[in-house]
């Protein structure tokens, strides 16, 4: 893990501050975990789970949930 972080930023990339490094080393860690397929999920992504259990049962959310997950038309 800490080997494919660091090829895809901290390698791959120049930072001028460590302000810059922190938002991309976020937003790459956010974009990683929530795009691996879990075992514990059946093989589904988080968001992928979250979605199905909201088309399942939408009572149990307040809101929809597509709107917090980046992807097309966002």
């Amino acid at each position: 893990m800490n080997w494919t972080i660091k090829e895809a930023t901290i390698r791959s990339f120049h930072y001028a501050t460590l302000g810059e490094l922190r938002t991309h080393l976020k937003d790459y860690l956010w974009a990683y975990n929530s795009a691996r397929l879990l075992r514990a999920l059946k093989g589904k992504t988080p968001i992928g789970f979250m979605l199905d259990r909201w088309q399942d049962d939408p009572e149990r959310f307040h809101e929809n949930p597509a709107h917090y997950f980046p992807g097309s038309y966002t």
